[in-house]
């Protein structure tokens, strides 16, 4: 997998590309973490480049998620594929996981 990370209108974009699984992992831990990790920041990942997910990835996006909440950061995705989707409905993590259906919905959420 991999991501592309830009800065919008005062919140960073970040767009994913290829199955989230294990390959996440490192990507995430590398890329995002360090961003949310920053007190007060607001991120939009874009899963419209995702159509798969496993429960490896699942791990990835709620420890993403986890570690913004710690730190006083905002996560919305958005764009979610239908498999992508309906793993996180049976998971019950869209009680968890802020889900916007575009990313200008996602971001006029800030």
């Amino acid at each position: 997998m991999q991501v592309t990370v830009t800065q919008a209108n005062g919140y960073v974009l970040a767009k994913t590309d290829g199955k989230i699984d294990e390959s996440a992992r490192d990507v995430f831990r590398e890329q995002l973490h360090p961003l949310v990790g920053q007190s007060g920041s607001k991120m939009v990942i874009d899963l419209s480049g995702s159509p798969r997910i496993d429960s490896r990835g699942v791990g990835c996006l709620v420890a993403l998620v986890a570690d913004a909440n710690t730190s006083g950061s905002r996560v919305v995705f958005c764009n979610l594929q239908p498999f992508v989707s309906g793993v996180i409905g049976v998971t019950r993590l869209d009680k968890f996981f802020e889900i916007a259906t575009t990313e200008a919905e996602a971001s006029s959420r800030f």
